[in-house]
């Protein structure tokens, strides 16, 4: 027992210093400001489309083409919510520290929130939505 407990502390703590150098790695990585703009307005563009998506009449199978659709719906609401917060302590990060650079993290999360956008309006067919 005494073995398998210490073969169990050497993997966990392998794993622990793996860890620790892949978090390292991947917050002390950093983007430009510029980088950050073209991401920022992409998803300001995605967003918008977005915002008009969720104000169509939800789909009942009855009322016309133009609804929207629940499993788009259930997509697009986190990843709007979770862009939004990238993008804003991103612009908030560039506020506070002009000319330097940004977190890469922060830049992973927004264009995580743009990929899922572009992937669920291909997916169910959102296209710029008119009011």
């Amino acid at each position: 027992m005494k073995q398998f407990f210490a073969l169990f502390l050497v993997i966990a703590l392998t794993s622990c210093t793996q860890l620790q150098s892949a978090w390292s790695v991947l917050t002390s990585a950093q983007v430009t400001p510029q980088v950050v703009l073209v991401a920022g307005n992409t998803f300001d563009g995605l967003e918008s489309i977005a915002t008009n998506y969720l104000k169509l009449p939800k789909c009942t199978g009855s009322n016309g083409p133009i609804c929207r659709n629940a499993k788009a719906t259930a997509a697009i609401i986190p990843a709007v919510r979770s862009g939004r917060v990238a993008r804003n302590n991103l612009e908030q990060f560039f506020s506070d520290h002009p000319g330097q650079l940004g977190p890469q993290g922060l830049y992973d999360a927004l264009q995580s929130a743009i990929s899922t956008l572009q992937s669920t309006f291909a997916q169910y067919n959102v296209q710029g939505v008119a009011q």
